[in-house]
């Protein structure tokens, strides 16, 4: 350097308070993930996280303010780890390699452990976290748009409305894993399905 001076770098302990804290942030995210997805938002304490990470309240809020930042932490990194929805078929692809090739991507997401703490807090946490049921709903459209172009490929006529939303309504009813938004809700869509289904086979 031209003027003589060093350059300062961080100091060995200025280094392992900072790796101190990440990994303590981290313990708190993961026992944080556990009992939100044991719970649910409302019913979950900061009591009940410090205790499982054996840490204080007060090591809590001084990494996350309030019970709603870190929640939003917790749901975010899920999100970020959950397996891409990204889904294609060429061009000529039949009904039946369609719906497996969509069955297959929602058992891939219904494995995916982010996925699966992500959904059971969901299922157990209350309306104030509508925020992230529209974000799960988000995770389904490639699912719910493939299926919806693979029906209307065998053109059975208008009858055809919403058997995308119903087939991917019971794949995730299968697995346990919430609906999203577009939800195809009564039986006599499923028994529809099921008897244009018979049909084309019999064809």
């Amino acid at each position: 350097m031209s003027t003589g001076e060093s350059p300062t770098f961080p100091s060995k302990t200025a280094l392992r308070w900072k790796r101190a804290r990440a990994e303590s942030r981290q313990c708190i995210l993961d026992a944080a993930g556990t009992v939100f997805a044991e719970e649910g938002f409302e019913h979950t304490t900061m009591k009940r996280i410090a205790s499982l990470c054996g840490v204080t309240k007060v090591t809590i809020y001084a990494h996350y303010r309030d019970k709603e930042r870190l929640y939003t932490s917790v749901m975010d990194g899920h999100l970020a780890s959950m397996t891409s929805g990204e889904l294609s078929l060429p061009a000529g692809t039949d009904l039946g390699d369609a719906l497996m090739c969509i069955a297959g991507g929602i058992e891939r997401l219904a494995a995916n452990p982010s996925c699966l703490a992500f959904c059971r807090s969901l299922l157990r946490s209350g309306p104030g976290i509508d925020l992230y049921r529209e974000r799960w709903s988000t995770v389904l459209e490639p699912y719910l748009d493939l299926a919806e172009k693979a029906f209307e490929r065998v053109s059975v006529g208008s009858t055809c409305s919403g058997d995308g939303e119903r087939f991917v309504s019971l794949l995730l009813a299968e697995h346990g894993l919430p609906q999203g938004r577009r939800r195809a809700s009564d039986s006599h869509a499923t028994t529809a399905l099921f008897l244009r289904a018979c049909d084309l086979r019999v064809r």
